[in-house]
Formats: C-alpha cells, structure tokens, sequence
C-alpha cells in the first residue's frame, strides 16, 4: 500500500493492513514484528554455541535485569525475571519500531500500554491473592488507621492504586 503522507500526525493513523474474519491493523502489525524480532532474536542468541556481541549485549541486559529485580525485590522474586525480561524486550523493539520513518509504534495506543498494565495488574493481585489470602487486603490499609475510617480509607486505597495503574499505563 502505498500513499504520500502530507501531514506528520497522518503517521498515527490507523488503517487495516489485512482483513479476513479477523483485521489486523498497522499497530498490531508492528506489533507482530516486535514479537518476532523478540522470538527470533532470542532464539538465534541462545542456539549459539560461539557468542557473539548479541549475545554479549543479550547477557548483559540479562544480568542487569535480574540484578534489579534482586537488588529492589528480592533473590526469591528472581522467578518472575521471563515475565519482566519478555515486557522489558517488546517494549524495547516496539520503541525502536517506531524510529523506522513512516512507521508508528504500538505503544503510542493507550489502549495496548493500558492492556498491558492492566492485565499486569490483575496478574499482580492474582498472585498476591494465592500467596497472601486474606491478608493480601492489609496492602489497602493503612497502619494504625482509627476503625471508624477503615471503610472510606480502603474505597481511597483503592481507587488510588486504580488510578496509579491508570497513569503508569498512560506514561
């Protein structure tokens, strides 16, 4: 498909790219590559029996992930490092996507970074929900929270960490 852009905003247009029962549209094109560049480029790193400087940067940005999650969560919350290290890629490749000329990135839609953050948030409160039990719900509380505040103090905790997830999504 071919077209002349006129204007720098028509490159956030979105436009179906392929239609069959399903449309796939130019964000979730881009998205697609992202993904693939993600699976390919581990897949030839990691087959490698020689490194070589992707494989150097691909450890490094390994080990640097897991030192921070390590350094700020805790050696046990090391198991989460393919969840964070998958996010951390797609993000990255979409992000260089976009510096290609004509091309948008998918994060640039609200709706994908809110997904994300959403679906990473119900994720959260699942697994906290199985470990914690009950006491998961102490995170809505303050301490030392007179009992006749509790029930507005918790509606506010709430909607808080609601909208938190929000403007986390939105940056």
């Amino acid at each position: 498909m071919l077209f002349t852009m006129y204007s720098p905003m028509e490159q956030f247009l979105i436009y179906p790219v392929l239609s069959f029962n399903l449309v796939i549209n130019n964000i979730i094109f881009y998205l697609f590559i992202a993904a693939f560049l993600t699976l390919f480029l581990g897949n030839l790193i990691s087959n490698r029996v020689i490194t070589s400087n992707w494989g150097i940067l691909s450890e490094s940005l390994f080990r640097s992930i897991l030192f921070k999650i390590e350094s700020n969560l805790g050696p046990k919350f090391s198991i989460y490092l393919p969840l964070i290290y998958t996010i951390f890629h797609i993000v990255l490749f979409s992000n260089l996507i976009g510096m290609v000329p004509y091309s948008s990135t998918p994060t640039v839609e609200i709706v994908m970074t809110l997904s994300i953050a959403f679906t990473l948030l119900i994720g959260i409160l699942l697994m906290g929900f199985l470990t914690h039990k009950l006491y998961l719900f102490a995170l809505f509380l303050p301490g030392g929270t007179p009992v006749a505040l509790i029930p507005l103090l918790v509606i506010l905790e709430v909607i808080a960490y609601l909208f938190r997830t929000i403007s986390l999504g939105l940056r």
